[in-house]
């Protein structure tokens, strides 16, 4: 039987990397991203953001830039943000996991950390942290968004390699490598990894998209990771996002939704369509893990 999920999944996964490694290639997108501030048509002069046409199939920015040329470019930004949030949030989860699972003292401070995180909400928490000053105006803010994002939830995460070496260290295999005297580290290694990577792997693919949601809620409220202060007319000085990944398109979401629909619509389809890949990918390969475990018994 085919695993569609894992199949469908891979598929649209493949879509994405095409436009991540070779987008600014592809003929129907504009890589220099050209401001266009005015347009002559038939019914006169118009300025951006223009709507969905023949010359710009999902409509333009408020800089005139072409909307699918931006999410197309975006995607590359977007992938490695994901990927290195997930991945280094799995860093620091899985040891901490396996030291909660043997020493009270990391039991008892990972159970801290998910007890504080159950009464704050994670976009709320992140809000909190990188708006400090010392954050937000630093100049290595790239570095402390993906820490940020990053431990955010990692006590989640710990906590569900806490539980399975929980559920496992009673098991006869385990009992008897305990028995024959092997230390901590090969126990991980030789006896716990075998049975936590699939749960790894298809943790990790989800909360890929996990991440990816939590960065789109961060854009609606003008968090980036890259971006820029510019003075203004009026001597004040105002915060500019010099990124293209996906969420920055989404900072005036609350006007466009209104007025120009298609920016926020076809952003926001971007998005969905990538978080479901990443959730059907996690759902394929449980059905793949569980297969294969069936079929080694």
């Amino acid at each position: 039987m085919r695993n569609i999920p894992l199949l469908l999944g891979s598929m649209l996964l493949s879509i994405y990397m095409i436009f991540a490694v070779g987008g600014s290639y592809l003929p129907f997108v504009d890589s220099e991203l050209k401001d266009e501030v005015m347009r002559r048509d038939e019914s006169g002069l118009s300025i951006p953001p223009y709507p969905p046409s023949e010359k710009n199939w999902l409509g333009s920015d408020k800089s005139g830039r072409d909307l699918l040329s931006l999410l197309v470019i975006g995607t590359r930004e977007t992938l490695i943000l994901v990927f290195l949030i997930a991945g280094f949030r799995y860093l620091l989860a899985i040891p901490l996991g396996a030291a909660a699972a043997n020493f009270k003292f990391f039991r008892w401070l990972l159970d801290s950390w998910n007890y504080l995180l159950s009464f704050i909400p994670p976009i709320f928490l992140v809000a909190l942290i990188i708006g400090l000053p010392f954050i937000y105006f630093s100049k290595n803010l790239f570095f402390w968004y993906v820490f940020i994002l990053a431990i955010v939830e990692v006590g989640r995460v710990a906590e569900i390699i806490r539980s399975q070496m929980s559920e496992l260290s009673v098991r006869d295999f385990v009992e008897a490598a305990v028995t024959s005297g092997t230390n901590k580290s090969n126990m991980f290694k030789r006896h716990y990894w075998p049975h936590l990577r699939p749960l790894v792997f298809t943790s990790f693919a989800a909360d890929l998209g996990r991440v990816l949601f939590l960065m789109a809620q961060l854009g609606v409220i003008q968090i980036f990771v890259y971006r820029e202060f510019v003075s203004t007319l009026g001597g004040a000085y105002q915060n500019i996002s010099t990124s293209l990944s996906y969420p920055v398109l989404l900072q005036s979401i609350l006007r466009d939704i209104w007025v120009h629909t298609w920016i926020p619509y076809y952003t926001v389809l971007f998005i969905a369509v990538l978080i479901i890949t990443f959730f059907l990918l996690s759902e394929g390969l449980k059905r793949y893990f569980k297969r294969k475990f069936r079929m080694m018994v």
